[in-house]
């Protein structure tokens, strides 16, 4: 959890300078911070745990909170989604996944929603392709995903 600590405040104090040559929102920022941890355990452990899960979406919804009801249903019909996946087909999707994708749709608008499944789609399968693997985590495809729409 030290190492962990210690990426998160790099990570977070790395992002603040690019913040002056992107011009990219803060919530873009925070997901950096948390989605390379997060991305890293998933890939290693096929786990988000809540104690990185629950504090991204509570930072994402405090910077989101501008335009509270677009983020918070951009947050129902992205974790919705991905609700009703884990539910017809449990083996598809974790539940860190789901919870991962309710807090990933809050900096999302619902025009970004369908890109975004697309694009984490498209990355979890190019991991599964480079690692050869049966199971491979949805994680870092969401993250990447989310972080491209809202930063770029």
């Amino acid at each position: 959890m030290a190492m962990t600590t210690v990426l998160l405040a790099f990570l977070l104090g790395s992002s603040w300078t690019v913040a002056a040559v992107l011009d990219a929102p803060p919530s873009s920022f925070v997901l950096a911070c948390f989605g390379v941890v997060l991305a890293l355990t998933d890939l290693r452990h096929h786990r988000l745990p809540d104690a990185l899960t629950l504090p991204l979406a509570a930072s994402l919804l405090l910077l989101e909170s501008h335009r509270l009801p677009a983020a918070l249903l951009s947050a129902l019909v992205f974790g919705g989604a991905h609700l009703a996946v884990r539910r017809c087909r449990p083996a598809l999707m974790g539940g860190g996944d789901v919870k991962l994708a309710f807090g990933l749709g809050l900096p999302l608008a619902l025009p970004s929603l369908l890109p975004a499944a697309v694009l984490s789609g498209a990355v979890t399968l190019a991991v599964a392709a480079l690692r050869r693997a049966r199971a491979v985590p949805h994680g870092p495809g969401l993250l990447a995903a989310t972080w491209a729409l809202t930063t770029l």
